[in-house]
């Protein structure tokens, strides 16, 4: 699949809300497997059973959806239906399909059955065990034990990788398995060789010359390249910037000068990218908006990452410096509130998404002079340990980072995370070396191409032996990504490392805590820990009688301790916390108002009575999109207001007085964050009158017409939700924004919006006449963004285009109009 192919499959869905549980199980938990529980299994989803030789299914649904994010995929599981049996592998003779594997070492699994068969493998790979691997079989009807002979490779050393016979014996199969793989001319071959240049082999540099110089040709132009070209153009220039900070190859520095140059000129206005680049700004500058889909963290780190490297390689250009700040900026913002999401959204809960925070870790530790950065996404990354099975679409680049996020911490950072990873990475190594990757939407199993054993195992394109080369080659740091010239002053302490780790547990040992312990938790390094402590609190029956503390805390000079306090009040619904609330609003530090909106949006209709505080906040706090101020550059604690205007105070806001209801939507309608204008939407249709829409016309003529510079995924649910409130009372002057809208939307969903846009104009019946030629020049565009490489053809871009035509046809034949109604002129300025 081309790159491009994957990830127009992101039309389909929203990764915001996606979650995809993979269902493999009865009603009331998982099937007894040995009394005929086997109808109905999906075979083809399937895990790596280590280097046995065997793949298996294994009950894959977690208790809760957050459990499955933090790991616990498979933790109810208690059995293993053997699936595959590897040709001349350890299980070859010894197992067969259809056996079922109910414990280990003569016990029977009392546990997750997949943790403890990889804990078994670790036990049976070391010395004093000869490899062997005790095993209960259950063979139609039957139950023995038996017995498979693994390679003996030793146990990991407490320092792991580093200074560990066992990793390097890993590592050493691993690259014999890896030489053979292709260096296709796209970011999967450039990611294979990087993890060919980090293991230091000499034998592989003649082959990685030519792969170099063949992906930075010196005729290389590249420019304002359309399309989807940031994921390849990232990881290219990535792997030329290590290949000649190795060689100092001067045949590949006008690529890279290339590839950098393009890609800061490219950067969005917030030091993000998307599939491709950046949209120029209205009057023809660089760095406007990033397009149709929006922005993707995934993708701009790693281009991010290279303009860094690109610098140490020596390219100078005046972009550069300004796209390196920008990019740190915008990823500065989320330190201390969560883990990087996928665009330009909202900090994420978790410790880890999909390998984007250890991403960070590295961005920030290769400028070296981010050290506050480099150590609290570093802590991210080790915490992230349990998230590692987990990401949109698959959780490939999880298991290409997250080792190495974690290293940016020092070595004792790397051997904690490895540690806690190391039943993983013995469960997904096969007997022949090589690696394989499981993983679906979120998590869940995987499958080999073939169906075999030994079938190529991959995630899209990405080899999933490069990915463990890379987190087995840290301790020869002989690349920037693993450590090369690395300075220690970032590196975490061991109490920090520690601390990072019971963070991670945090999860389940807050479930033993006292209240009093859960409020000492708010002050915790992790905003994840602080928020996962808020929740558990409010659960508590002993919370109500702690509102006047938390009312305290909350007013308090610690921030961390007011942001807990927020979200515990905001889960209890706590009436007497509005003033205080409302107060937070306008606090000088920007996570506490966001937490304080937030904690009024879950009280929903309780919060009516703040109503007024809340108008009044919205104006008082609102600020201008330039210059950015980098301190909350989306906005998101002002946008965080804009959610009140959905479901959760609708009714009551529309019996807000107008003279305070009007500046306020005004103003939320030009916060920067397209997500936080769509909370609009709905408002905008169904609750405004016509006295509303009268008043407030300039300003929806301006939400029609104007794309927001963030977060443009969601650019256009407040502009149809404005055209809809302009055409519902049959504005003349709508008609043309809806031509200029369907001109200038999105790409996302384009191919259902046009025609909704289309079906309002076509309203006004006769009267809208004089719109045909701009619809007709909307056909012309829409043509054009498929020839650029925007938007796919075929049928998607039919139906936008058939819309458009039908559209047309319509008003020709039109022989009547609505009553139409014209916006009143603003009254002139003041002296």
């Amino acid at each position: 699949m081309k790159i491009s192919q994957w990830f127009l499959l992101g039309y389909t869905r929203v990764m915001v809300t996606a979650v995809m549980v993979v269902t493999l199980h009865g009603a009331d938990g998982p099937q007894d497997l040995t009394s005929g529980g086997v109808a109905g299994i999906d075979r083809t989803l399937t895990y790596n059973l280590g280097a046995t030789g065997l793949r298996g299914w294994i009950y894959s649904k977690p208790v809760t959806h957050f459990d499955g994010l933090q790991g616990r995929t498979t933790a109810i599981s208690r059995q293993i239906l053997v699936t595959h049996v590897g040709s001349s592998s350890p299980a070859d003779g010894v197992m067969q399909v259809d056996d079922v594997i109910t414990g280990v070492k003569g016990k029977p699994f009392s546990d997750d059955a997949r943790l403890s068969f990889a804990l078994a493998i670790q036990e049976a790979e070391k010395e004093a065990n000869k490899g062997i691997l005790p095993l209960t079989r259950w063979r139609a009807g039957k139950c023995e034990e038996v017995r498979l002979t693994l390679r003996v490779l030793g146990s990991y050393s407490p320092t792991a990788p580093y200074d560990c016979p066992k990793s390097q014996r890993i590592l050493a199969e691993a690259c014999k398995v890896l030489e053979k793989e292709p260096l296709n001319n796209d970011l999967w071959g450039a990611i294979n060789g990087l993890a060919l240049m980090a293991s230091g082999r000499a034998e592989y540099m003649p082959r990685i010359r030519d792969f170099a110089h063949q992906l930075a040709p010196a005729t290389l132009k590249i420019g304002r390249t359309p399309g989807m070209v940031i994921w390849n153009w990232g990881y290219t220039n990535l792997f030329l910037c290590e290949y000649f900070l190795l060689t100092h190859d001067p045949e590949v520095l006008p690529g890279i000068r290339e590839y950098t140059s393009a890609m800061a000129r490219g950067q969005g206005v917030y030091g993000t990218f998307g599939h491709g680049l950046s949209d120029l700004t209205a009057d023809g500058k660089l760095h406007g908006p990033v397009p149709s889909y929006g922005p993707m963290n995934e993708a701009g780190l790693i281009a991010n990452l290279s303009i860094v490297l690109g610098k140490k390689c020596g390219v100078t250009d005046p972009e550069i410096d300004p796209a390196i700040e920008r990019g740190s900026r915008f990823i500065s913002y989320y330190m201390d509130k969560g883990s990087l999401p996928y665009g330009e959204h909202e900090p994420w809960a978790y410790h880890e998404n999909n390998g984007k925070v250890s991403m960070a870790a590295l961005l920030f530790a290769l400028q070296g002079n981010r050290p506050e950065e480099t150590r609290f996404f570093a802590k991210m990354a080790i915490a992230g340990y349990k998230n590692r099975e987990c990401g949109h679409t698959g959780q490939g680049f999880s298991y290409l980072w997250s080792a190495l996020g974690a290293s940016v911490g020092g070595p004792a950072a790397a051997a904690a995370f490895v540690k806690e990873a190391s039943w993983h990475l013995d469960l997904v190594r096969r007997s022949d070396g090589s690696f394989t990757y499981d993983g679906g939407e979120q998590y869940g199993p995987g499958k080999t191409q073939d169906n075999t054993y030994f079938g190529k195992s991959g995630y899209y394109g990405l080899n999933p032996t490069a990915s463990y080369v890379l987190t087995y080659t840290l301790p020869l740091k002989k690349l920037f990504i693993t450590g090369k010239a690395a300075p220690q002053v970032p590196w975490l302490k061991s109490t920090e490392v520690a601390s990072a780790l019971a963070s991670a547990r945090f999860d389940l040992d807050r479930l033993a805590m006292t209240p009093q312990q859960l409020v000492a938790a708010f002050s915790d390094w992790s905003p994840v820990v602080r928020g996962w402590a808020a929740e558990t609190l409010s659960q508590r029956p002993e919370a109500a009688a702690m509102i006047p503390q938390l009312l305290t805390l909350a007013e308090g000079k610690d921030a961390h301790m007011s942001q807990g306090a927020c979200e515990t009040l905001g889960l209890l619904r706590s009436v007497e916390a509005l003033p205080a609330l409302v107060r937070l609003l306008s606090h000088d530090d920007r996570w506490v108002r966001y937490k304080a909106a937030q904690a009024l949006g879950k009280m929903g209709a309780a919060a009516a009575p703040a109503i007024p505080g809340i108008l009044a906040a919205i104006v008082a706090t609102a600020e201008p999109l330039d210059p950015i101020n980098w301190a909350d550059p989306i906005q998101f604690a002002h946008g965080q207001l804009a959610t009140l205007f959905s479901h959760k105070l609708g009714d009551a806001l529309q019996k807000a007085e107008a003279k305070s209801l009007y500046p306020a939507l005004r103003v939320l309608a030009k916060n920067p964050d397209g997500m936080a204008r769509a909370c609009l939407e709905g408002y905008f249709e169904r609750r405004l009158s016509l006295e509303d829409v009268r008043a407030l016309a300039p300003d929806l003529m301006v939400a029609v017409q104007t794309r927001c510079p963030a977060d443009t995924m969601f650019a256009d649910e407040i502009r149809l939700g404005a055209f809809k409130a302009l055409t519902k009372y049959h504005f003349h002057e709508a008609i043309n924004a809806g031509v200029v809208f369907a001109k200038t939307q999105t790409g996302w969903h384009s191919e259902s919006r046009t025609g909704a846009i289309m079906a309002l104009i076509v309203g006004y019946g006769s009267a809208a006449r004089s719109a045909i030629p701009g619809l007709k020049e909307v056909i012309v565009a829409l043509d054009e963004q498929v020839k650029r490489g925007e938007f796919p053809g075929g049928d998607l871009n039919a139906r936008r285009v058939n819309a458009v035509k039908e559209a047309i046809a319509a008003i020709e034949a039109a022989q009547t109009q609505p009553e139409l109604r014209r916006i009143a002129p603003l009254p002139p300025a003041g002296p």
